[in-house]
């Protein structure tokens, strides 16, 4: 087996099961339904995200954002929109509040709250969602988001990468993720899923502390900032210990396909293997906590 087969065994375990998806949507339909019969004529329109939408979903990481666009002047303000959403869902669900959405425990969807840009024009699908960390507004937009990844042609890869990251128990915000795979590859001419995913391992090495990734929907934003440094450091050092395994290995081929599957903390490697840790990082309270996402 190549390391190129390897991982593609990788990607048909980790696989997504469709026959999940119904489930998830009429879930999500539920939701669309309660708020549309609670806010009326208030709301514009629904937009559905997400890993399942933009079809970078994995066994282990699959949602579905069901985003609700309500009218320029449906609420005085941001807050007073996120605050109303948040008072109403916990009549029906158990809610977390994140920075610009809240989550639904166990339903695998996450309501995004935004306000339309624009009062007239109901084509543009611009919004201002609220922050609720920094009481602050950012400017987005779902469509926009969902077309670059999809014609990106990084979506395996960015599966591969979100498998990693699983795998070695990392928290790093799949919207970054997908994001930082693509600026990775921009330009990477080379075939294969065990160059690309090495390729992005070492960008992640040398540039995930300093890395900006721009919403393609906002230059203004840089997604990079709300991820902690100790989560991009312990990205940095297990990427590095990744690929320090890989070069130790050569080019000789039982050595390697091993050393793909110590990547990927392959259930026959031994069970030791673990993250990296250092001192910084594992005097940080929340590095465990899964990192809130991000309208995407």
């Amino acid at each position: 087996m190549t390391p190129h087969e390897y991982l593609q065994s990788v990607l048909e375990e980790e696989k997504f099961d469709i026959n999940e998806e119904p489930e998830i949507k009429e879930k999500r339909d539920e939701v669309e339904e309660l708020m549309r019969t609670e806010y009326g004529n208030r709301i514009v329109s629904f937009k559905y995200s997400g890993s399942i939408a933009k079809y970078t979903a994995i066994k282990t990481s699959k949602d579905m954002d069901l985003a609700i666009h309500f009218k320029h002047d449906a609420f005085s303000t941001l807050k007073e929109m996120y605050d109303s959403i948040k008072v109403f869902l916990e009549k029906h669900y158990t809610v977390r509040e994140q920075r610009v959405s809240l989550g639904l425990d166990g339903l695998n969807v996450d309501v995004v709250p935004g306000r339309r840009i624009s009062k007239d024009d109901l084509a543009n699908n611009d919004v201002n969602l609220y922050r609720s960390d920094t009481a602050t507004s950012i400017k987005t937009n779902i469509e926009i988001h969902k077309e670059h990844v999809r014609n990106s042609d990084s979506r395996e890869i960015i599966k591969l990468i979100k498998i990693w990251r699983e795998r070695w128990g990392l928290k790093f915000k799949s919207f970054a993720v997908e994001l930082l795979v693509i600026k990775a590859l921009d330009g990477f001419a080379s075939t294969g899923l065990d160059n690309k995913v090495k390729k992005v391992l070492n960008y992640i090495k040398d540039e995930v502390e300093t890395v900006n990734l721009v919403d393609p929907a906002n230059s203004n934003n840089n997604v990079a900032d709300i991820i902690d440094y100790s989560r991009k450091l312990l990205f940095k050092t297990t990427a590095t210990t990744c690929l320090s395994e890989l070069d130790n290995a050569g080019s000789d081929k039982d050595k390697l396909l091993s050393a793909w599957k110590f990547v990927y903390k392959d259930n026959n490697q031994n069970e030791s293997n673990s993250a990296p840790t250092n001192g910084f990082i594992m005097a940080t309270q929340d590095w465990k906590r899964q990192p809130d996402r991000r309208h995407g």
